[in-house]
């Protein structure tokens, strides 16, 4: 399996992040990789320069049926359960626009921003979220848009008036 999930982290977000990833994972080395038997997931995290953060990520390549791994299914259990904790406890409402082009932002998925980055990114004059230190790419959190018209399902059916009939 090859998957990789991206977000955005504070030091306590990543604190945080580390503590939970501990019980599910044999052991980290080099503090981003984590091992699970003889396969590994590979965390980046996201660092604050100044007023910019950058993303992170956390990704495995457990391999496929005959690459000769013998805790590819532990691996992949291990990964699922790290990357439904960042789904579970972080933001997705994320907008994404190119540098000069502020005006063309779209929602984006699967990109996450954790409790303490949120924080930061609301109470920060002008936070800067970029996806690299020379990427053009830039992330903020997506304005809240009024729903039009009501998305709640009604128990009433459908009749076809015998007009149309």
């Amino acid at each position: 399996m090859k998957a990789e999930l991206q977000f955005f982290m504070l030091d306590d977000d990543t604190s945080e992040f580390l503590a939970f990833a501990e019980n599910h994972i044999d052991r980290i080395e080099n503090d981003s990789h984590f091992i699970i038997g003889d396969c590994e997931v590979i965390f980046t995290p996201s660092v604050l320069n100044g007023d910019t953060l950058l993303m992170g990520s956390i990704a495995i390549n457990s391999g496929g049926i005959n690459d000769g791994l013998k805790d590819q299914t532990r691996a992949n259990n291990a990964y699922r359960q790290l990357r439904n904790w960042i789904k579970k406890n972080y933001y997705s409402r994320i907008s994404t626009w190119t540098e000069g082009k502020e005006d063309k932002s779209s929602r984006t998925r699967n990109i996450w921003l954790g409790q303490h980055a949120k924080k930061w990114a609301e109470e920060t004059a002008k936070p800067i979220m970029r996806l690299s230190k020379s990427s053009s790419i830039l992330f903020g959190i997506a304005p809240e848009i009024p729903v039009i018209g009501k998305i709640e399902p009604s128990n009433k059916k459908f009749k076809l008036k015998k007009s149309f009939l």
